[in-house]
């Protein structure tokens, strides 16, 4: 995946993060493209993670296999950028 459109999917990831949880002191600019997004960074629970995914799932008219639901999938907004854009892709 080429750094634009994975800076471009981060971006989107980002908007869509702080549009799903209503955040109004979140900005797009204060959220660390490879923060964790669980433990020891974004602190998501696992009621926002789901909320989060499913938004994402809108958003990019997807729908997350049961095998792509992997911790790991979600550690950092790049690393889910990667997974989506291959998603996308195929």
């Amino acid at each position: 995946m080429s750094t634009t459109i994975s800076t471009e999917l981060v971006s989107q990831l980002k908007t869509i993060l702080i549009t799903a949880f209503e955040d109004d002191h979140l900005k797009v600019e204060d959220i660390d493209d490879n923060a964790p997004l669980l433990e020891g960074g974004l602190e998501l629970d696992s009621v926002q993670i789901v909320e989060f995914i499913s938004a994402i799932e809108q958003h990019f008219d997807l729908e997350f296999d049961d095998s792509e639901l992997d911790p790991e999938n979600f550690s950092s907004l790049r690393i889910l950028a990667d997974v989506i854009s291959r998603k996308v892709d195929s």
